[in-house]
C-alpha cells in the first residue's frame, strides 16, 4: 500500500511538473539532454551486463574512485556504467573516474522510467554509495534477479529519523540487497533498524578514507601560489564548502584577525558555484575586497616584487580545484558546521597536515569528526566567538598548528584500507560475473 501511495505521488508530479520542465528544456540544451537522460532515454550502450555504479554527487563520486579503479585493476575487461543525481557530481565523474565506460545521470525513480533505464543497461551487478535508496531501483533490480550492494553505507541521525518514518515503504525494498557494507557500527545499527537483515550487514570503514589525494612538489605549489597572486608573506585561512549564514560570519571574522595579521588572506569557497554571485553581493555588504579564481592571471613578465598585492578575499570559483589549494592553507575551516547542515568531509586538508577546525554541527559526518577530535587531529570550535579566538591563537602559533596538523594526518593514514575491505566482500559477485562471461564465450 504505501509503495502504491508512493507511485502514485511520483506520476502525480510527472504529470504537473512536465510542462514546467518541457517550457524551460526548448530554452535550455544543456538541461534538455538532461532531461531526457532522467526519463531514461540514452543513446544505446556499445557493450552488454556492465557495473553499474550510483553515486548521487561529488563525495559519493570521489568514494567511489578508489573502488572503480580496484575492480578495473581485478579485470581491466569489465565495463562500469556510473551513474550520479546531481550535474555537478556528473562532471566530477568524467574529470575523476576516466575508468568509467559511461557516465549518465540517474533518472527519476519512477517504476516505468526505471524499468527502462535497467533494461537499457543490462547491470550484472548495481553498487549503490552510502544512502541512495531509490525503492523501485530495487525493486526493479531485485525482482530481475541484480545482485545489488551498498557500498561506504552512511545513515546520518537525519536521514534514520526520515527512514523510520517511511519505515514500511524500505523494509519491502531492503530485502533485495545483498549486502550492506556499512561504514561504521553506527550505521550498521541504523540500516537494520530500518530494515536490513543483520546477516547481510559488513562494517568495512570509509572509502573516503582512501581517496587519491595530490602529491606536490615545491615547485608545483609555488606555481599554484602564483596563480593566486600569493607572495610569500601570506597567511592564507581557506573556508571550503560554506553556505549560507557561513560567508558573513567568517567575513567579519576575517576583517577583525586581519588587524593583528594584516598579510591574511581567506580563500572562500562555497559548496554549490551557484551560489557564487550571491557571496559576491556579500562580499559588497561587508566592503571587503575580493577577486574571483577565474579573474586572476599572473603577468610572468613582471618581477616578483612589481606583481600586485595580495586580495583580501579570493572567491573559488572553479570545480574541482579545492583539494589542491588545501595544500597552501595556513588554517583549514570546513563548512557546513557553523549553521545546521551537517558539516563536510574534514579528510582532504589532512593529507597536507593541515590544522583543520571545524563548528558543532558536524552530524553528517559525527564519527569521523569526534574520532579525529578525540585524536587532537581538529579542532572543533563551539561557535562564532570560540573560532575566533581560535583562529587568532592559531595564526600566532605555528607549532600548534603543526601538531594538530601532524596528528590530522597520522589519523587519516590510519584508517586507510577500507578499498580492500569492500572489494573482498564483493569479490564473490565480481567472479560470478566473470565466471558467467567465460561460459558465454566459450
Amino acid at each position: 500500500m504505501v509503495h502504491l501511495l508512493y507511485d502514485i505521488l511520483l506520476t502525480l508530479f510527472l504529470i504537473f511538473s512536465s510542462p514546467y520542465f518541457f517550457l524551460r528544456s526548448l530554452a535550455q540544451r544543456r538541461l534538455r539532454e538532461g532531461l531526457f537522460q532522467r526519463m531514461g532515454f540514452f543513446p544505446g550502450l556499445p557493450f552488454r551486463r556492465p557495473i553499474w555504479i550510483h553515486a548521487a554527487s561529488v563525495g559519493e563520486v570521489f568514494c567511489s574512485v578508489p573502488l572503480v579503479r580496484r575492480i578495473k585493476r581485478d579485470d581491466p575487461d569489465c565495463k562500469i556504467v556510473l551513474t550520479t543525481m546531481t550535474r555537478t557530481g556528473n562532471e566530477a565523474a568524467k574529470n575523476k573516474i576516466p575508468e568509467a565506460d559511461s557516465v549518465l545521470l540517474f533518472p527519476m525513480d519512477h517504476p516505468l522510467v526505471i524499468g527502462r533505464m535497467v533494461k537499457k543497461i543490462q547491470p550484472e551487478l548495481l553498487l549503490i554509495a552510502e544512502t541512495e535508496l531509490w525503492p523501485n531501483l530495487l525493486r526493479s533490480c531485485g525482482k530481475k534477479g541484480i545482485p545489488i550492494i551498498l557500498f561506504n553505507g552512511r545513515i546520518s541521525q537525519k536521514s534514520f529519523r526520515r527512514y523510520l518514518f517511511v519505515k514500511s515503504l524500505f523494509q519491502d525494498c531492503l530485502k533485495y540487497l545483498s549486502l550492506f557494507l556499512m561504514q561504521t557500527e553506527e550505521d550498521r545499527s541504523r540500516i537494520i533498524n530500518i530494515g536490513a537483515p543483520l546477516e547481510r550487514t559488513r562494517v568495512t570503514g570509509n572509502l573516503k578514507f582512501d581517496q587519491p589525494f595530490p602529491s606536490f612538489s615545491q615547485e608545483k605549489m609555488t606555481e599554484m601560489a602564483n596563480s593566486l597572486g600569493l607572495q610569500t608573506k601570506e597567511s592564507v585561512l581557506i573556508a571550503g564548502s560554506t553556505h549560507p549564514g557561513e560567508e558573513e560570519i567568517l567575513l567579519r571574522l576575517v576583517k577583525t584577525l586581519r588587524k593583528d595579521n594584516p598579510h591574511l588572506v581567506l580563500i572562500l569557497a562555497p559548496r554549490h558555484l551557484e551560489r557564487v554571485e550571491e557571496v559576491e553581493s556579500i562580499l559588497r555588504k561587508e566592503s571587503v575586497p575580493w577577486i574571483r579564481k577565474t579573474s586572476l592571471s599572473i603577468d610572468r613578465g613582471r618581477s616578483h616584487q612589481e606583481s600586485r598585492e595580495s586580495p583580501d578575499v579570493i572567491l573559488l570559483d572553479t570545480m574541482g580545484e579545492l583539494m589542491n589549494f588545501y595544500s597552501l592553507g595556513t588554517l583549514v575551516f570546513v563548512g557546513g558546521s557553523l549553521v545546521p547542515v551537517g558539516g563536510h568531509n574534514p579528510l582532504e586538508p589532512l593529507f597536507f597536515k593541515k590544522c583543520v577546525l571545524f563548528g558543532p554541527y558536524m552530524f553528517n559526518f559525527l564519527e569521523i569528526s569526534r574520532s579525529l577530535v578525540e585524536a587532537g587531529g581538529a579542532i572543533q570550535v563551539k561557535g562564532i566567538e570560540d573560532l575566533s579566538l581560535r583562529l587568532k591563537c592559531l595564526l600566532s602559533d605555528e607549532g600548534a598548528r603543526k601538531e594538530v596538523g601532524e596528528k590530522g594526518y597520522q589519523f587519516l593514514e590510519k584508517h586507510r584500507g577500507a578499498t580492500e575491505r569492500v572489494f573482498e566482500e564483493i569479490r564473490p559477485f565480481l567472479k560470478n560475473i566473470a565466471d558467467h562471461k567465460s561460459k558465454i564465450s566459450n
